[in-house]
């Protein structure tokens, strides 16, 4: 089994960075002039020619290579009812799409597996700094540069978090008013914004924050399946907004966190349970 989990984290691996080459590639012409194809698929939902060339890219890889695997994809809205298989490709090619279109960097690749509903491998590329975060279950995470290959590093989280100076990741372009409670209950000192829940969860993972919240809803399984296997194995948590394990076995097109999500290392736990329960109005 661990042959074929580092076989199919190698796959995961080239899948991402495929798409976020392509993205990157698109990105690199949207800042010299070029379209990108921006289009509204909902309210406050905008589409671009790169999230759909990306998912492109990434979701034909996978099919070939694993023709017996579900996928489920952001931009695909008949695979929504596909959290019922033994193993399940979550992929959110490009997560931060409004700040790929403010050109502000804060935007990444994300592809995730589950197998029988628990994420077990996880790959979170930046395309516009070459970052890459990955793990599979029960080999640990690390963090690459796409520009140094052979240079991976094991991380963890930091365990020495000064609980008198808290530092928040919030969304930049997400922000529900429940996160300044959330703010004043734990007294939090600082509060970064950031586009992206990959690269919020990458900022809890290199210490440049202790917490990053998501009070509401308007996430989605793509959004922390990868995100999830990743945290696990740098020894944190990623629970739902209330603080209960997200669910990746669901109903046919159940794809929201309707309660968003937290991610803090262990020791902050309890603390950031409870203050999102009381931000929930559940204490």
């Amino acid at each position: 089994m661990k042959q074929d989990l580092e076989s199919l984290l190698d796959s995961a691996r080239q899948a991402a960075r495929l798409g976020a080459e392509k993205i990157r590639e698109i990105y690199e012409q949207y800042l010299l002039g070029g379209n990108i194809g921006i289009r509204e698929k909902g309210r406050d939902n905008p589409i671009t020619a790169a999230d759909m060339a990306a998912n492109q890219i990434i979701t034909k890889m996978l099919k070939s290579m694993f023709p017996d695997h579900a996928i489920l994809t952001e931009e695909e809205p008949d695979s929504w009812d596909k959290t019922g298989s033994e193993w399940v490709w979550m992929i959110d090619p490009l997560d931060g799409t409004s700040d790929f279109i403010k050109a502000n960097g804060e935007f990444v690749t994300m592809v995730g597996l589950t197998h029988s509903g628990k994420p077990t491998i996880g790959v979170v590329v930046e395309p516009a700094t070459g970052l890459e975060l990955y793990a599979c279950k029960g080999l640990g995470a690390y963090k690459n540069w796409l520009s140094q290959e052979q240079t991976s590093s094991r991380v963890k989280i930091p365990d020495t978090t000064d609980s008198k100076h808290l530092r928040l990741a919030v969304s930049r372009s997400h922000r529900d008013p429940r996160v300044d409670k959330f703010i004043q209950l734990l007294k939090v000192q600082d509060v970064i914004l950031s586009g992206s829940v990959g690269r919020k969860v990458a900022m809890v993972i290199s210490g440049q924050v202790d917490i990053y919240v998501h009070p509401s809803g308007g996430t989605n399984l793509w959004d922390t399946c990868a995100c999830e296997a990743i945290v696990s194995e740098a020894g944190g948590v990623l629970l739902s907004g209330t603080g209960e394990k997200i669910s990746y076995l669901r109903s046919s097109r159940d794809i929201e966190n309707p309660y968003g999500l937290l991610v803090c290392p262990k020791q902050l736990l309890d603390k950031v349970i409870w203050a999102s329960r009381k931000v929930w109005g559940l204490m």
